[in-house]
């Protein structure tokens, strides 16, 4: 008996055998791949316990040394404090900045709080800029930059004795050490303000930016108009933007931060020259917040001017900055 012809199925044209599901459970994998798909899971879970422990340790070291200093001192090579070195651009000493840091005895460099030390040397009002580093194995390395007095002010201590006290641009007032007798008494008195008690000291004088830049202003261009003030006012300056100084030769000179200084001391120049060819009418008052015009005041008419009014009206030309 022939055996039956095989059946024939015909395929669907633009398909292959590729079209046919092959689904392959897990069941399906070989040995082989299961055994690297295991280590692939593997390597993963690695990769992640390593970065875990990372992140830990760099924690664990940063807050180790942020908080435990005595770990920093045993791991460092550091030791006693045995000197402290000074460098600044003003007059405080060595002495001094040893005296206000009060290092305890046998102190580690590395365990020092350099934070707190660097607060104590800036409570003193002279010391605007602190910058302390640790130079190994033991030196205290302390950069300062000190205030620059522009004006005196007078006080009363505890026992109502009078105290001299400066003032820098910024309006910190501070006792001022180690100036020079010759810098201290060329500087003004201010008037015409109330301290504030602030702490253990007082409170920043308001407006000193503007004192302190006709001060510097007049000091450099116009020394010789420098020399004679001897008390700048401060009682006009909140409510007119005017500063009012007293010099040797003029009782009142009347200035106005709205207007530039060396314009007004080279106001202020012209009318000083021409007042010394009346020596008979004395100045008794230059008002120079008006601008242009300058209000000129004499004890008495000056004839030159063809005047009966004590109180005068000038329009001086502007000076030249060598003619100052």
């Amino acid at each position: 008996m022939n055996p039956a012809p095989p059946t024939t199925v015909p395929l669907r044209p633009g398909r292959s055998w590729r079209d046919i599901p092959q689904e392959v459970g897990a069941d399906a994998l070989s040995g082989k791949g299961r055994r690297r798909q295991i280590l692939a899971w593997g390597k993963f879970g690695a990769t992640g316990a390593l970065a875990a422990a990372l992140g830990w340790g760099g924690y664990a070291v940063i807050h180790s040394l942020e908080t435990d200093r005595a770990v920093l001192a045993g791991a460092g090579r550091s030791e006693i404090v045995r000197e402290i070195s000074l460098i600044t651009d003003g007059t405080l000493t060595k002495s001094w900045v040893t005296q206000v840091l009060a290092l305890p005895p046998n102190s580690n460099l590395m365990v020092l709080d350099l934070p707190a030390l660097r607060g104590r040397l800036l409570a003193q009002g002279q010391v605007r800029v602190v910058v302390l580093t640790r130079s190994f194995p033991d030196r205290l390395v302390v950069t300062l930059q000190e205030r620059v007095p522009v004006a005196r002010v007078q006080v009363e201590d505890g026992a109502g004795r009078p105290r001299q006290l400066v003032v820098a641009k910024d309006g910190v007032v501070y006792d001022g050490l180690n100036y020079d007798t010759p810098l201290l008494a060329s500087l003004p008195w201010l008037d015409g303000l109330k301290l504030a008690r602030q702490g253990e000291g007082y409170a920043p004088v308001a407006g000193m930016e503007a004192v302190a830049d006709l001060l510097n202003t007049a000091r450099v261009q116009a020394p010789h108009l420098y020399r004679g003030w001897i008390i700048v006012s401060l009682a006009r300056l909140a409510g007119h933007d005017e500063i009012v100084v007293k010099s040797q030769d003029i009782p009142e000179i009347v200035f106005t931060r709205r207007q530039e200084f060396f314009r007004q001391l080279a106001q202020l120049d012209y009318v000083v020259d021409a007042a010394r060819s009346q020596p008979e009418a004395a100045l008794t008052q230059v008002n120079l917040a008006l601008g242009s015009q300058v209000a000129v005041q004499f004890d008495r008419p000056a004839d030159r001017f063809k005047q009966t009014n004590p109180t005068i009206i000038l329009q001086p030309q502007r000076k030249p900055k060598r003619d100052l």
